[in-house]
């Protein structure tokens, strides 16, 4: 007993260490899909125009009032904004109008270089001809709604300039207020501007307070009242979150103590049995962190679950316990503890193989939380099992009785055939399977905030944030210069593909050469038409010297990218920019409106025109990448097992096949069977698949080992039916990742623990006592 006190100590001290080694490292948690390609497939640019997206949507709350009628939407604006000024610390609140157009003056001293395309393409033809007509139109027009300067701008080119940039904005001031000019009806804007975490609890809560009543009462008016924001949709998926564990949780956790009572009339046996599954856990978090110097949140959700067949190795000493002196249980159970690990690990370690980092991270993840789980039985559970009368649980001798009249396979070829052909069928079943990896699985807000949030989105002209073109160069003069480039590409589809627009910063801060170029031809202009128009405004000779030598001078003004970022105007577009380092500079061109699969396809044809220009699809990148995890793990998986049959065979000989088989068979049936009720598998599946496995294996190994034991097959059936309460019924869940996974677990191990008695050795075996 002292050598197993020192044991468990060192054990102790080695967690310790490794748990305070990866704290003061620190935690690195990966959140980003992109962690989980492979190193030479990340792209830091790529990854910081996705993060800078979503951070774009992640502070920001987009609220739109609607009504019939124009004065009815306005006095719910004034309703609405009172109500959300109790946010007032929580949200910045706009709702009116900015006064003054400062941004836009501090473009003016570049009138003649920042050209819009379409007063470019009016210079560019018959001299300048009709740019003249229309500058002598607003001269004597009284209803013209830009003043000529004659002297700084008698051309009118920055009217032209400011108007197109005012165009591309869909929100107009109308009357102190904020109105959508792509809306139907009348239509106005309020955005509260997050000054906290909106994943915190605390902040959800505080923000619906306000918006919920709000929402109600603007609706009971007949008031349309639609909002878009991160919070929203982070607020739904922790209120689903709450719901599922007040049902399917505290469900799953009431089952699976009232297992526990019913069988050993205690909870301790409870403790007993989840400790070695959190050490595990707890070991696989520190040795991950230290080996990666992060993890990914996938690895830990994902990995925590599969580490969660060491409970098997606990119900086992545990049921043991009530026949066996705790100093003998150890010895006895060591040959098939070590064999469950055994095909556990290498089946796990085969992920380590991959070459993705996801893969690899949850490989190991599994694996040293396993052994970690192995050692805790072994060292920490017989000290910690408390000293009692050796009593055989009634409990397994209700299953001893169950079991006894159970059909066995041998000698009885007709179910043989049976289950033969359910599992050929099975199988060629799941050769007809597609896979479906669809991105969805992944969407956890409600339908309806859905619509809103795309109705909000297309009033303000804004595409999918997860398409974009990223644009990269060894300085901004060759970004802006290749975005100047596409854009009459960008045009073409406008015109031929129903794209509905875009946005790129070349559009507001043209290429040095554009800009010389635009001077150029406003120069051009001047020669060829401003005499004719000096003429009309009756300019004395001192004035046409005076504003053809304000011509010169503002033609040679440039404006630099460093000047750029310095000016008010160019907040709005900051972020388009994604790296500004010297010799790597990057910017996004935004696309506006629904994009279909031949659009992108001609969006796609158009970026692999340019060859500093990637057309980025993130919906898309996020399908692609489950489908090469989804493809890699069943891979991996088949070369991993095949090592472990090969392992078993080498101990077990011709009887391998009653271990292997009823995990084998009932994966087939339950993966058949939810191809016939779905329509394709996916990564999530495979992973439930390996639990499935995993647990089946064991119950197969342990149940030859202890000769079909009475208490073996109870603790057989309790691991199996704890992880069924524990992860089966997910299945119930609404969220998708969650069902995908418990629709296989849940059948999975019912078949599995249904199909193992079947293939049970003949051998009578030991009864009750061990």
């Amino acid at each position: 007993m002292n050598r197993m006190r020192a044991g468990a100590l060192l054990w102790l001290a080695v967690i310790l260490t490794l748990c305070l080694s990866a704290w003061q490292r620190g935690l690195v948690v990966d959140t980003s899909l992109m962690a989980l390609l492979p190193v030479d497939e990340q792209q830091p640019l790529l990854k910081r125009a996705t993060e800078r997206q979503a951070a774009e949507f992640a502070d920001k709350l987009v609220l739109v009032v609607t009504a019939d009628d124009d004065n009815q939407a306005r006095a719910a604006v004034q309703l609405a904004a009172s109500r959300l000024q109790a946010l007032d610390g929580l949200a910045r609140l706009t709702w009116q109008a900015p006064a003054g157009g400062q941004a836009l003056e501090e473009l003016y001293p570049y009138r003649f270089t920042l050209l819009n395309p379409e007063v470019r393409e009016r210079l560019g033809r018959e001299q300048g001809a009709l740019q003249y007509r229309l500058a002598l139109q607003q001269l004597m027009s009284p209803l013209s709604p830009v003043v000529l300067d004659p002297i700084g701008d008698p051309f009118g080119l920055y009217g032209e300039l400011a108007l197109s940039l005012q165009a591309g904005v869909p929100v107009g001031m109308d009357r102190g207020l904020l109105r959508l000019t792509a809306a139907d009806r009348p239509a106005y804007l309020l955005s509260l501007q997050l000054a906290a975490d909106p994943f915190s609890l605390e902040v959800q809560q505080a923000v619906l307070a306000v918006l919920t009543p709000l929402t109600a009462e603007l609706r009971q008016q007949q008031v349309g009242f639609y909002r878009s924001g991160l919070l929203l949709h982070a607020a739904a998926g922790a209120e689903r979150a709450r719901g599922e564990i007040s049902t399917i949780g505290l469900g799953s956790l009431a089952g699976i103590v009232l297992l526990i009572l019913l069988v050993f009339r205690s909870l301790w046996p409870l403790g007993l049995a989840l400790l070695p599954v959190l050490v595990g856990s707890l070991v696989a978090v520190a040795a991950t962190l230290l080996l990666f110097g992060r993890i990914h949140m996938i690895t830990v959700a994902f990995g925590a679950g599969l580490v969660g067949v060491a409970v098997d190795y606990a119900m086992h000493f545990i049921c043991e316990a009530r026949v066996l002196p705790r100093e003998r249980i150890t010895a006895r159970l060591f040959a098939g503890l070590l064999l469950g690990l055994l095909s556990s690990v290498i089946a796990y370690t085969g992920l380590a193989l991959a070459p993705f980092p996801g893969l690899r991270q949850m490989a190991v993840f599994c694996a040293l939380g396993l052994v970690a789980a192995w050692l805790t039985v072994l060292l920490w559970l017989p000290l910690l099992s408390r000293r009692q009368h050796l009593t055989p649980l009634a409990a397994a001798g209700w299953l001893a009785r169950l079991r006894n009249v159970y059909p066995r396979l041998d000698g009885r070829p007709r179910l043989t055939g049976l289950l033969l052909v359910a599992g050929l069928l099975g199988g060629l079943v799941i050769w007809q399977g597609v896979p479906r990896d669809d991105v969805r699985l992944l969407q956890t807000s409600p339908a309806v905030l859905l619509v809103e949030d795309r109705q909000v989105q297309a009033w303000l002209g804004n595409g999918s944030s997860a398409v974009f073109l990223l644009v990269r160069g060894a300085d901004f003069e060759q970004v802006l210069s290749t975005e100047e480039r596409l854009q009459a590409g960008l045009a073409r589809l406008q015109r031929e593909h129903g794209l509905q627009g875009y946005s790129a910063l070349s559009q507001v801060l043209p290429s040095l050469q554009r800009q010389a170029d635009n001077a150029q031809q406003v120069k051009a202009l001047y020669r060829a038409r401003w005499p004719a128009l000096a003429d009309v405004l009756h300019l004395s000779g001192e004035q046409r010297a005076l504003a053809w030598m304000e011509m010169e001078r503002t033609a040679d003004t440039r404006l630099t990218p460093e000047q750029w970022q310095a000016l008010q105007a160019s907040r709005l577009w900051s972020s388009h920019i994604i790296s500004d380092s010297q010799g790597e500079v990057a910017t996004l061109i935004r696309l506006k409106g629904e994009l279909s699969p031949g659009l992108k396809q001609a969006l796609s044809e158009l970026a692999e025109g340019e060859p500093d220009v990637q057309l980025v699809d993130q919906l898309e990148n996020i399908s692609e990448l489950m489908a090469r995890y989804r493809a890699e793990i069943v891979y991996w998986l088949l070369l991993a097992y095949s090592a472990v049959i090969l392992m078993l065979m080498l101990r077990y000989r011709r009887r391998c096949w009653r271990i292997v088989l009823p995990p084998l068979l009932a994966s087939l049936l339950t993966f058949a069977g939810f191809l016939l009720l779905n329509d394709g598998y996916n990564l999530f599946n495979l992973i439930a698949l390996m639990l499935v496995l995993g647990i089946g294996l064991d119950m197969g190994i342990f149940l030859h080992e202890r000769n079909d034991s009475d208490h073996t097959w109870l603790a057989v059936s309790l691991s199996a039916f704890s992880s069924l309460l524990a992860f089966g019924l997910l299945a119930l869940s609404q969220t998708p990742v969650l069902y995908h996974f418990g629709a296989i677990v849940l059948p999975g191990l019912l078949l599995t623990w249904l199909l193992a008695p079947l293939m049970r050795d003949p051998s009578e075996g030991e009864r009750m006592n061990g």
